[in-house]
């Protein structure tokens, strides 16, 4: 797989728009979310775990 500057941009764009009810849960969910790319990434599986999960409202994206 070849990843190209236009891949890094949505990222960050994606990446940009996690909403929470809190900043700590913001950044929260943002760590899980890079956490998850790095890892759908990566050319060898990983066995590491991911950051724990965080409760969003679903009302943040409707």
């Amino acid at each position: 797989m070849r990843l190209v500057l236009d891949d890094l941009i949505m990222v960050l764009m994606a990446n940009g728009g996690i909403r929470a009810t809190s900043n700590a849960n913001a950044v929260a969910a943002s760590r899980r979310f890079a956490a998850l790319l790095v890892r759908s990434f990566d050319t060898e599986s990983s066995s590491a775990p991911l950051p724990p999960v965080v409760h969003l409202p679903l009302t943040a994206v409707i």
